[in-house]
């Protein structure tokens, strides 16, 4: 990390990985029975457990030894519990097409495209379905995603 623009960086990092955490867990509820659940809930945790060992990144500077095992395991939970959630969205139909296939991309904007301001994408995907799940204007598929999300 370096200066106060890396620090900010990596905070901004971690209140997004804490922050889109609900919403992982809160999806699963329009999805197909099944192991919907289950990979939202490795998901949701994959992003709780990288953001707390992101905290330690701050505090210390660089990252910890156990970084090194942590993240990668981590980042494979988040990306294939989104896939896994993303299908069972798909195939159940009660979300807009875009709530599912934004899932992964998420996960692409955050990791890999981070340096190119994937976050950026990332957080509006995750302030868009937040928004539609606390007013409850997710379950219309057949509606344009804009317009439920501000509807």
């Amino acid at each position: 990390m370096v200066g106060v623009a890396g620090h900010l960086n990596l905070a901004f990092f971690i209140a997004g990985l804490l922050l889109a955490t609900p919403a992982l867990l809160g999806l699963p509820r329009f999805a197909r029975p099944g192991l919907a659940h289950e990979a939202a809930l490795a998901a949701a945790t994959a992003t709780a457990v990288l953001g707390v060992t992101c905290i330690s990144s701050l505090v210390m500077g660089h990252d910890g030894v156990w970084f090194n095992v942590i993240a990668p395991l981590t980042n494979a939970a988040w990306l294939f519990g989104s896939i896994a959630l993303a299908v069972s969205l798909k195939r159940a139909g009660h979300v807009p097409t875009a709530v599912a296939v934004g899932l992964p991309v998420a996960w692409i904007g955050t990791i890999p495209l981070a340096t190119l301001g994937g976050g950026l994408i990332t957080g509006a995907y995750f302030l868009m379905v937040g928004s539609m799940l606390t007013s409850d204007r997710i379950q219309d598929a057949t509606q344009p995603v804009a317009e439920a999300a501000v509807a």
